[in-house]
């Protein structure tokens, strides 16, 4: 082998990001380095791998997507490899990568990243974030190792490790008069204009809610921050629909009020997806562990406004 497994992360870097020179920024190297690894790892394969482009940056060929997909195969092995050598000689190290939902990380995330620094302290995380598709990408193509999300677009085939189960709640100006109920009926929302969380699978959810009793919302405005979202319903310009109850929609001090919503609706689960190959590591194992005894333990209950947590055993963990 004439070249070496730097070369094979410079290569993959410079793939990733379509520019040598934002490779070279993200491995902290020169960008005659990366020039180097790809110019070496073309004699080897003795094709052309990657065009450079002027003012496009790089472009893989069809034999450089090809030799990309097997680079980045063989360094998310080695990646493990190298967690579960550090493993074997003392407590389980090494680096996650952690994939989460983004409006649902400020909620989540904290107790249990307490929970895995205290359990192992040796394990570091590495955290994106995004909406459900981009994240049910990220874990799928092996970007990162497991994903905190809500079970609706992540693969049937994929193991996943339910943590509460997220039924949906109203948040509503405090100066409507529906702020003076304890339960809303969807009939008297739809009649009002409503904030949508309009990320990829949201809008398709929150609107199911209603057509399944014949009634259609009238969305006024969207918008794909769950801050926006509650800063709109604040000044009153309608009311939103969420799965999560933070601290600021249970105290009703922030110019709208958190409401349960009557009847039976389609609450969906969240918790912890990875992949197949990713359960081998002891360190994607051991965050595992610690992300059931997060839920176990109750630590999410305050998220939950309308029903306490349903005890969901996970069906995936590892005995």
């Amino acid at each position: 082998m004439h070249f070496t497994l730097k070369q094979l992360r410079y290569f993959d870097a410079a793939l990733r990001t379509g520019s040598i020179a934002r490779a070279a920024v993200e491995m902290n190297i020169s960008q005659s380095s990366i020039t180097a690894a790809i110019d070496m790892i073309e004699q080897t394969t003795g094709a052309e791998l990657l065009r450079r482009l002027p003012a496009r940056g790089i472009v893989p060929t069809s034999s450089g997507i090809a030799v990309g997909e097997r680079i980045q195969a063989f360094l998310e092995q080695t990646r493990v490899f190298e967690s579960d050598l550090m493993s074997l000689t003392g407590d389980v190290a090494g680096t996650l990568r952690m994939g989460c939902y983004a409006p649902t990380a400020p909620y989540v995330l904290p107790p249990i990243l307490k929970r895995i620094s205290e359990d192992y302290p040796s394990i570091s995380i590495e955290l994106k974030e995004g909406d459900m598709q981009s994240i049910s990408d990220l874990l799928s193509s092996g970007a990162i190792d497991v994903a905190l999300t809500y079970r609706r677009i992540t693969p049937e085939a994929q193991p996943f490790i339910p943590m509460f189960r997220a039924t949906p709640i109203a948040l509503i100006p405090d100066v409507s008069p529906l702020a003076r109920e304890q339960e809303v009926d969807l009939q008297d929302l739809a009649e009002l204009p409503m904030i949508l969380l309009d990320l990829p699978g949201t809008r398709a959810y929150f609107c199911s809610l209603f057509e399944v009793r014949g009634l259609r919302p009238h969305i006024a405005h969207t918008t794909k921050s769950s801050s926006v979202l509650r800063g709109l319903v604040a000044a009153n310009y309608g009311y939103a629909l969420m799965n999560i109850c933070g601290p600021n929609d249970r105290v009703g001090q922030s110019g709208y009020v958190a409401r349960m919503i009557k009847g039976e609706l389609d609450s969906p689960q969240y918790g912890v997806a990875y992949t197949p190959a990713s359960q081998k590591s002891a360190i994607v194992k051991s965050v595992l562990d610690s992300c059931r005894e997060v839920s176990e333990r109750g630590d999410f209950d305050h998220l939950l406004f309308a029903k306490p947590r349903e005890a969901e055993k996970p069906a995936h963990l590892f005995p």
